[in-house]
């Protein structure tokens, strides 16, 4: 025997707030049907009537419904080894094969169906036997759900109930009519209409009552585990309970009659349709949640990864290239301070000097930007304040900064990194190319994108000649492409430029066709 797993599926975990609702259609669920009960005694109410057609509609619709569920708690057994799922699958099995003897019952009879000289007898034991297999499988899933087996194989859990309705029909077929022990209903007047006998009033009272068992056991799994399905299976036991209640008042002698029951029964058939429709929409909304959870996961160690290989690159930097190009510098200081150079080789030393310099400041730079701290505590605005005030102190330009927005907004970690890194670049490429007096970074978080301008007022330049090896440019618009957004670059010569970026909060997201940052 496999032991339960957990719940999945059908079960999809509700919010306490869709729970209370079906906690209170519940209980009007019993209000109602016990009214409308109560409405049927009264004298001068004819509790059922012969109408073959409808008849026939109610048993084939709810034929069709039994079968779909059988298949669908089936799957559901065989996907996730749910306790539950099996029991159900039985009931609605045998309940799926009463109603398809029925229906091929009604068909044989068409001809003389509204006649109702002699009741079928096997149909009313096949229907008795088959809801009283099924009130009983409902009680036994509850008892079982704690358990770590399922009592017996479940092959013979699924095939069992159903062997017994066949058998009901075959028995019914051979005695017919069967001992007046057996008889579940007579007809003792010249209506024609049928009356309960007493072992019939003992049969249908003992499902009733295994039915209402039935209804708060599945509520009882609904409201631990805000099982949905099982909360629609405990309403649609509540009509079928009070369905067996007015067949003891009203019996229906199939084919071709139609009772208060049958409608009761047909609320039973279509509050599990109402049910599975709510699972169905239940476990799309569950997999959607789970894609976005995954794509978060995806982005935080995407980013986590990123983070290791920027720390490993400043290492490399930093004990590599910059202690070659300080060493560089040293020697060929050595070399420009040799009083036997010529005038010629002392300027060229001196220009290497500069040179390395200058790869120096810039080895410095990288590793500044890859050994940024990304202060996760934090909020992105608080990040990106700190970028602009490290790049400010660094380059020694007047940097302004000003946001808009809500600063607990959550925005995917891919998104807040490729947004820094443009930040730097941009602050990087004023401060070596602009010759600003002044930059303005603004920064707005509002409707779901991010909005991000930086401007200055240096000599600015013609975005015509932007040469296709401008890798800063490049990678820029490549980091804005990334996470879903769009990049623009204005500029004039000698009026300064401005650089804006538009973006999306999650990196999957796209961008609004038509809309201009």
């Amino acid at each position: 025997m496999e032991p339960q797993q957990p719940r999945r599926g059908l079960e999809i975990a509700q919010p306490a707030r869709a729970g209370d609702r079906l906690d209170r259609l519940f209980a009007l669920t019993i209000a109602g049907c016990a009214a409308l009960t109560l409405l049927v005694l009264e004298p001068g109410i004819r509790g059922h009537a012969v109408l073959p057609t409808v008849d026939l509609a109610l048993d084939t619709i709810s034929l069709v419904i039994f079968v779909a569920l059988v298949a669908l708690t089936w799957a559901r057994f065989r996907e996730s080894r749910v306790i539950v799922a099996i029991y159900h699958a039985a009931a609605f099995q045998a309940l799926a094969v009463a109603y398809g003897f029925a229906v091929l019952i009604s068909l044989q009879h068409s001809e003389s169906i509204g006649r109702l000289e002699q009741p079928e007898n096997v149909q009313v034991l096949v229907f008795s036997v088959a809801h009283l297999a099924a009130a009983i499988l409902f009680v036994i899933a509850g008892a079982f759900t704690a358990r770590r087996s399922y009592g017996w194989s479940p092959v013979w859990i699924l095939v069992a109930p159903t062997l017994a309705v066949l058998l009901a029909a075959l028995i019914g077929t051979w005695l017919n009519p069967p001992p007046d022990p057996l008889q579940i209903i007579i007809v003792t007047d010249a209506s024609g209409l049928p009356h309960v006998t007493p072992f019939g009033f003992l049969v249908h009272i003992a499902t009733a009552c295994l039915l209402f068992v039935g209804a708060f056991v599945s509520r009882a799994l609904w409201r631990s585990g805000r099982a949905v399905f099982d909360g629609w299976i405990a309403i649609g036991l509540v009509f079928a309970a009070f369905g067996e209640l007015n067949w003891i008042l009203y019996p229906s002698a199939h084919p071709g009659q139609v009772s208060t029951g049958d409608l009761f029964q047909l609320a039973f058939s279509l509050s599990l349709l109402i049910g599975l429709e709510a699972a169905v929409r239940s476990g799309l909304r569950e997999l959607r949640a789970a894609n976005i959870e995954l794509g978060e996961l995806r982005d935080v160690e995407v980013e986590r990864a990123s983070l290791e290989e920027r720390s490993r690159l400043a290492r490399e930097l930093h004990d590599g290239l910059a202690q070659d190009l300080w060493l560089a510098k040293l020697r060929t200081g050595e070399l420009a301070a040799m009083p036997d150079l010529s005038d010629a080789a002392r300027r060229v030393a001196q220009e290497a000097v500069a040179a390395v310099d200058v790869g120096l400041g810039d080895a410095r730079e990288a590793v500044a930007a890859l050994r940024s701290p990304t202060h996760a505590e934090s909020g992105f605005c608080d990040r990106v304040r700190r970028t602009v005030d490290d790049c400010a102190d660094r380059f020694g330009m007047r940097v302004e900064f000003t946001f808009d927005g809500d600063h607990t907004t959550r925005i995917a970690p891919r998104t807040q990194a490729e947004v820094l890194r443009i930040v730097q670049e941009s602050l990087t490429n004023v401060a070596r190319h602009a010759d600003a007096s002044v930059v303005g970074v603004r920064l707005a978080i509002r409707r779901e994108r991010i909005s991000l301008r930086i401007v200055d007022s240096g000599r600015g330049f013609d975005t015509a000649d932007i040469r296709p090896d401008s890798f800063g440019l490049v990678s820029m618009r490549e980091r804005a492409s990334l996470i879903g957004g769009r990049l623009r670059i204005v500029s004039r010569a000698g009026e300064g430029t401005c650089v804006i970026l538009s973006a999306p909060f999650t990196r999957s997201a796209a961008l609004v066709e038509g809309e201009h940052p």
